[in-house]
């Protein structure tokens, strides 16, 4: 394999360090241009991915490799790095000091490194530069919420590394498929299920920072921007996920160490989750609790831990990292939360595509946050876990509920009376950027049987039975 499949790689670390250099030398008023070629540059290393990433082989001794699983992992991370800039074009200069633009592209490198990664160390460079880009860019506009999260984060971090460390010591070799090979049936213990679990706590961590501690940030006031919330809530949750499917491929063999406290999480998440989307009183807040259901479907398809379950897992990924990374943006404005109530009149198309990313990650059918929820559900019936098909079901409906009150706010609630005359009209907003995502989003919807195939391919190369 020739080292041209990592320029994909080299566009988004050049990207990051073009956009850093060019906010600070160009004046504020001009760095519209460099949004526009961050989103360039985004979809250029997503067309380059897909060409040269087809590939199957590996690099460096081994130590990197390109399969189907790294191919469909890093078309939907930078499919989200896409989706992340063209809602940044919508929201405008929200953000003040440095702009958290090239931290999310360094966020989504993070994340290709992982889903190359052969080895422990390779998972955690990947988390680790992923979360702290993505706290970074929550410190860039709100120090306060970035200090908090960044203590959280090295908690994680370091349970991650601790874990790893001495799972490298029981397998003597920091490959993945050595652990597969040193781990067997035979292998389960006491000592290796604590540390199999403390490390799936600190990656789970990462999995759920994004949505829980946003919405905890949120309620106490510190707003960190519709960019860092896309980046924590979308680009992270999608590393965090990569290098769980990654790691869990390695740990097949003792899969009763982990699988039903896995099982409990997501049940726990998607209840929990649909449950305070139910009650949530902001636009922001119900966007981060309905990615917390997400989560938990995603979750349970992994800890099914077969190729059918880890596929519907990848596909609520992409979906995920569709609705998760576009919808801040749309929920929130300089002044904070979005008014919902005569969203429709002032912003129609802000209006029609908050709905549709709403509704997406509510899992209402056909769009495709339903589509992954259904394969998930399909495998929990097989595996003979309907229960945790039942805990999803209940927070499915619970976050429906959330979601169809804020959709009424939108479109049934007159809001605050306009202007009369020619200003009212001035002020209705028709920017297409808005449809952008919500049009991804459908279009992922009418494609998910072909997506599923490819998603069914990257399961299989993590060795799945």
């Amino acid at each position: 394999m020739r080292t041209t499949v990592l320029v994909p790689e080299v566009v988004v670390v050049a990207a990051a360090l073009a956009l850093l250099l060019g906010g600070r030398l160009l004046p504020r008023r001009r760095w519209v241009w460099l949004r526009l070629a961050a989103l360039v540059a985004a979809v250029a290393a997503l067309g380059l991915e897909l060409w040269l990433g087809a590939a199957v082989g590996t690099l460096f001794a081994g130590g990197w490799q390109q399969d189907r699983f790294a191919l469909f992992a890093k078309a939907a991370l930078l499919l989200g790095l896409i989706v992340l800039v063209a809602s940044d074009l919508e929201a405008g200069d929200q953000e003040s000091g440095w702009s958290a633009l090239p931290l999310a592209f360094l966020a989504a490198f993070g994340g290709m490194v992982a889903a190359s990664a052969t080895s422990l160390v390779g998972l955690w460079a990947g988390l680790e530069l992923a979360a702290l880009a993505a706290v970074a860019a929550a410190g860039v506009v709100a120090r306060d919420a970035g200090s908090r999260l960044l203590v959280v984060s090295a908690v994680a971090g370091g349970l991650v590394a601790v874990g790893f460390a001495v799972l490298y010591a029981m397998a003597g070799s920091a490959s993945l498929s050595a652990l597969s090979i040193a781990l067997r049936p035979s292998a389960v213990s006491v000592p290796l299920a604590f540390v199999v679990l403390l490390t799936l706590t600190g990656v789970v961590v990462r999995l759920a920072l994004a949505p829980l501690q946003l919405a905890m940030l949120e309620g106490g006031g510190l707003s960190i921007g519709p960019l860092a919330a896309g980046a924590l809530g979308g680009l992270l949750t999608g590393v965090a996920a990569v290098v769980a499917a990654r790691l869990l491929g390695g740990l097949g063999g003792v899969n009763l160490t982990w699988a039903p406290w896995l099982s409990v999480v997501a049940a726990f998440a998607m209840v929990f989750g649909g449950l305070r989307a139910a009650t949530s009183s902001s636009a922001r807040a119900l966007v981060a609790w309905l990615a917390v259901t997400q989560v938990g479907w995603l979750v349970a398809g992994l800890a099914v831990h077969d190729r059918r379950g880890s596929a519907g897992a990848l596909l609520v990924l992409g979906a995920l990292l569709l609705a998760a990374t576009a919808a801040p943006a749309l929920a929130m404005t300089a002044e904070g939360d979005v008014q919902l109530a005569g969203l429709r009149r002032s912003q129609p198309a802000r209006a029609a595509a908050l709905a549709i990313l709403l509704l997406s990650l509510g899992g209402v059918p056909p769009l495709a946050g339903f589509m992954g929820q259904f394969a998930v559900a399909a495998e929990l019936i097989r595996s003979n876990v309907a229960w945790v098909l039942a805990a999803g079901l209940l927070g499915s409906l619970l976050a429906l509920f959330g979601v169809v009150r804020a959709i009424r706010q939108v479109y049934l609630d007159p809001g605050p009376e306009p202007a009369r005359g020619g200003r009212a009209r001035a002020q209705v907003s028709w920017s297409p950027v808005a449809l952008a995502p919500a049009v991804l989003v459908l279009l992922y919807s009418i494609f998910a049987n072909p997506i599923s195939g490819l998603a069914l391919q990257g399961a299989a190369a993590l060795k799945l039975p």
